[in-house]
């Protein structure tokens, strides 16, 4: 059973009816462009005390790296934030970014891609695929996972897929939060777990999903992984909520993984929502717990 701060978490999200607002697309077109002028959250003073942060550009875009002020390991993560491809950077990804810090001494890449509407799959790709070529240049392919949530979890597999096709170094490990792995929005299960999930809404990610595929069908691999191949990838981790609409992706890709004999490890949180890992509920601890330990090749904790 979920905890009751997390339970209270539903029941805020309810009270301040996050899922109607978003559920209106002409609401959610223009929340977009707000958000957009606002740019992606910064780290914060704090954080900036506890961690070692610079910013840079590739590519013409920013990016921040973020490391251990002391010590560090051998580890590091290319991040890609969610955000419906549409949502830059924000605090809730911090709070993952720097759980990751602390629990694997990672040093820790943050690319800040460019974003739906205006553009597509191909400017965002454009920037992140040649940003892993150079972080696995630098730190070594073998030392590198990349990790995201929502939209930036399918974005990890999908530049997995690519990478393996081209015949380019893969990252050692892919870790996937609550990803979104299919835009088109028709899978049943998803439907079904609409009317629980108290974050999600359908209309609206439907919407982002075709900002971001552009000139693509929406079950184009490209844009909605779970259409593509995952012989040859490295190992993954996927964390999922039972709450949570894109939970009937994980659930697919599940299945797919089995049949097609690649390395899953799988999460569930029971009545556990989008991202829930990245919320300030108990359960989130855990989840990041096991991320961790994925990347360092030991055993789940207990």
């Amino acid at each position: 059973m979920p905890s009751l701060r997390a339970r209270l978490l539903v029941a805020a999200l309810r009270l301040c009816r996050v899922k109607q607002v978003a559920g209106n697309t002409e609401r959610f077109t223009r929340f977009v462009h707000w958000a957009q002028r606002h740019g992606p959250a910064g780290p914060g003073r704090q954080r900036e005390r506890r961690l070692a942060i610079s910013r840079a550009s590739f590519g013409g875009h920013p990016v921040f790296t973020a490391a251990p002020r002391e010590g560090g390991s051998r580890h590091h993560i290319l991040y890609l934030h969610g955000g419906a491809y549409a949502f830059s950077l924000a605090d809730l990804h911090w709070r993952v970014i720097e759980g990751m810090i602390a629990r694997t001494g990672a040093s820790v890449t943050i690319p800040i891609y460019p974003l739906a509407p205006v553009h597509t799959w191909r400017d965002a790709f454009a920037m992140v695929r040649p940003l892993h070529a150079a972080l696995a240049a630098r730190h070594g392919a073998e030392n590198l996972t990349v990790m995201g949530d929502s939209a930036g979890g399918g974005m990890a597999l999908a530049l997995a897929q690519q990478l393996r096709d081209a015949g380019e170094k893969l990252p050692a490990r892919l870790v996937m939060f609550s990803p979104w792995l299919d835009v088109t929005m028709r899978d049943p299960g998803a439907l079904a777990i609409d009317p629980r999930d108290p974050f999600l809404a359908v209309a609206p990610a439907r919407l982002a999903g075709e900002w971001y595929a552009g000139d693509l069908p929406l079950d184009d691999p490209r844009i909605s992984p779970v259409f593509g191949s995952l012989a040859g990838l490295p190992p993954m981790a996927v964390f999922t909520g039972t709450r949570d609409m894109l939970h009937a992706d994980a659930c697919r890709l599940r299945a797919k993984a089995a049949e097609e004999g690649a390395q899953l490890v799988f999460h569930e949180g029971a009545g556990m929502i989008h991202v829930w890992m990245m919320m300030p509920i108990p359960e989130a601890r855990p989840a990041l717990d096991q991320a961790a330990a994925f990347m360092e090749g030991l055993p789940p904790p207990g």
